[in-house]
């Protein structure tokens, strides 16, 4: 576009006002938790099957200086109910090996590797560059996962995991408010209610486990 009057400064772009339009908008996510409950009476998160059209290294190492990834986005192609053509953002899997929640001691099996059995890679990587080829393959491919609600706003640290911990919608029984504002109340990791500070928080569907078909399905 022109230079307006030699300062730099470019001419808006024209728009055609009678199709005017705003661009995305929020969309409430899908309700991941089936109305059934696991053995030990925790429910049990759906299973999903989405599309991955997009991985990279990420610039960050995890919180344990392993390599991860960025996988961005992954489109829903089945979910079993309204979540079909959702896309999921910004999902992260590192390299580390689970942990045993008792002994600590790891287990043979970690994020990485789960999304590369779901995409049916049959790479056997052990090298942070072998992951990195492995990893590349599984672009296009349909893999299963777990996913749950997530809120997080930076400015006030303030997080909301899990679609149980929000607060119930007063207009929608029987199901959880997506968009929180300053005053509403939720569940934080212990169980214990807070107040939002945050001048609002909008929850969004997060991938919370990635699936390796031969192991059967993961619950919470």
């Amino acid at each position: 576009m022109a230079d307006v009057n030699g300062t730099g400064l470019k001419e808006a772009e024209q728009v055609d006002w009678d199709n005017y339009n705003p661009g995305s908008k929020y969309t409430r996510p899908p309700v991941p938790v089936l109305n059934e409950t696991t053995a030990d009476g925790q429910p049990r998160l759906r299973t999903f099957y989405g599309q991955v059209n997009g991985v990279k290294v990420d610039e960050k190492p995890d919180n344990q200086g392993f390599r991860q990834y960025v996988i961005d986005p992954i489109k829903v192609t089945k979910s079993g109910a309204d979540a079909d053509g959702y896309e999921i953002r910004f999902s992260r899997a590192s390299v580390r090996k689970f942990r045993n929640k008792k002994t600590g001691e790891p287990i043979n099996a970690s994020m990485v590797g789960n999304i590369l059995k779901g995409a049916a890679v049959t790479a056997k990587p052990q090298r942070n560059a072998d992951y990195d080829a492995a990893m590349n393959l599984i672009k296009g491919r349909i893999v299963p996962f777990t996913a749950d609600w997530s809120a997080y706003d930076k400015e006030t640290g303030e997080r909301v995991d899990g679609y149980a911990n929000f607060p119930d919608d007063p207009e929608r029984p029987g199901q959880k408010l997506a968009i929180l504002k300053t005053g509403d109340t939720y569940l934080d990791k212990d169980g214990v209610k807070q107040t939002v500070k945050a001048q609002v928080m909008f929850a969004n569907l997060r991938v919370k486990f990635f699936l390796d078909p031969s192991k059967g399905r993961k619950t919470t």
